[in-house]
């Protein structure tokens, strides 16, 4: 995969219009934090804006612009706009197909999981009620 967009967001502070902006490569950080983290604050760390300052404050009042999606991010991007909740589940998803596709290979020798979409499915079924059991007994 490689899916990536870039943030910026544009405020005015004291009189100057500042625009921090990032690229962010999205399996990377879905990868790391299993979730896409605060974008925000990312683009103030990116962008050495203090989480202290007022600096901080105004951007924090502003919305995300998003731009030059690549990849399955593409999908989820419209007019500046990124569904970021709709790409975190499609992208675990396909995360946890690749491991029900390496499960399927070693056990049952089946090159392709996508190949038998009733066995997908059922998997897909069984790793969600295996999810929820684990968060009720959290």
């Amino acid at each position: 995969m490689n899916n990536k967009i870039t943030a910026s967001i544009t405020f005015n502070f004291k009189g100057e219009t500042l625009m921090p902006s990032s690229e962010l490569n999205l399996d990377k950080l879905m990868q790391r934090y299993n979730g896409l983290p605060s974008l925000h604050e990312m683009l103030a760390a990116e962008n050495s804006i203090d989480s202290q300052s007022y600096q901080y404050e105004m951007l924090l009042g502003e919305d995300i612009d998003f731009n030059h999606a690549q990849g399955d991010a593409i999908q989820f991007f419209n007019n500046g706009e990124f569904n970021q909740a709709a790409f975190e589940q499609f992208w675990l998803q396909g995360s946890v197909v690749k491991q029900l596709q390496q499960i399927v290979q070693k056990e049952l020798e089946l090159d392709d999981i996508e190949q038998h979409p009733k066995l997908k499915q059922v998997m897909l079924m069984a790793f969600q009620c295996g999810q929820d059991n684990a968060k009720e007994q959290n």
